[in-house]
């Protein structure tokens, strides 16, 4: 069903996202790979997707931040496969577990789902040891932050420099496709909304499919109007976007500036420096910072925040 909010295991629930799945088979025959988007893209669909037809191991890392719950999402979700991991003495390596559960995890293809948060130096070397010792393909999903950072741009001293993944990265549905997403979904269940609020529906969500998918399920499950449903998705995006918000200003120096920035786009360099009033190096910075997080976007000399909900919010705040 297109409009169930769980993300989608099956390749006829995944809409619209046929190239990238037949990209992901092709790489991950050779390569390692990095599956990029923002939130509400559909990595996790894609990813589960491709982890069932290929009889591969999805491990779920959101919010995970240390070595230690690292590998025990990873020997939870081995487990799944019959494979036992017993643990060491009780002083333990915990990088030196992880490599165990590897190297019984042979032959497999691993989806290591949101892992921009893990211990970006910990995680290197340990990928490092699992790339040059072990036959396993790994599939990466998160924001260019933290651990993916560290895999797709490498420095000369990165243990993994010259072992670049191949990126995918999704972006939000076009609107011509978001339009035939929403109509596909209201078939299943026998609408046929007016065409203007299916249009609507799609520019004040941004094309994003998990949006889209909220926006359906609020207009055919629920049984809410057109109205109630989008302020439902802006409700329910508010506080998920809070809180990505919230975590990527933490220990920031000046987070006040960040939302003041924000407040301002969409706007180019120079209208940024001079309201700013701060110099080039700190601007470059700042906005390199909000791009990895994939928060903002540079169209041509413009900067602006791609995502209405999050657009919407910063207005607010």
């Amino acid at each position: 069903m297109l409009f169930d909010l769980r993300p989608k295991e099956k390749r006829e629930e995944l809409y619209g996202r046929e190239k990238e799945l037949e990209e992901l088979h092709r790489l991950t025959k050779s390569e390692w790979v990095v599956v990029l988007g923002r939130r509400m893209t559909g990595k996790t669909s894609l990813l589960k997707v491709f982890l069932n037809e290929v009889g591969g191991l999805y491990v779920n890392l959101a919010g995970v931040r240390s070595m230690r719950g690292f590998v025990e999402e990873l020997m939870k979700h081995a487990r799944k496969l019959n494979i036992e991991i017993t643990m060491g003495p009780l002083t333990i390596s915990w990088t030196r577990l992880a490599e165990d559960v590897f190297s019984k995890l042979e032959g497999r293809i691993i989806g290591l789902d949101e892992v921009q948060e893990l211990p970006r130096n910990y995680m290197l070397k340990l990928l490092k040891k699992v790339w040059d010792t072990y036959d396993v393909k790994l599939v990466f999903t998160g924001s260019l932050v933290g651990v993916i950072t560290g895999l797709l741009e490498p420095t000369p001293q990165s243990p993994l420099y010259g072992r670049q993944p191949a990126k995918i990265e999704l972006k939000p549905f076009p609107s011509d496709v978001g339009v035939e997403f929403l109509e596909a979904g209201f078939r299943e269940f026998d609408m046929r909304p007016p065409r203007l609020e299916v249009e609507e529906a799609v520019e004040s969500l941004g094309g994003y499919p998990g949006w889209l998918a909220y926006y359906g399920n609020m207009r055919c499950v629920r049984g809410l109007g057109h109205r109630e449903a989008l302020e439902q998705v802006y409700s329910e995006g508010k506080q998920v976007l809070t809180q990505e918000l919230k975590k990527f200003l933490a220990g920031r120096k000046n987070p006040e500036r960040y939302v003041r920035l924000l407040k301002l786009l969409p706007a180019k360099w120079s209208e940024l420096e001079t309201a700013l009033g701060i110099n080039a190096k700190v601007l470059s910075d700042m906005l390199d910072s909000l791009e990895r997080a994939m928060i903002i976007e540079k169209k041509g000399s413009t900067y602006t925040i791609p995502d209405p909900i999050m657009r919407r919010l910063v207005l607010e705040l």
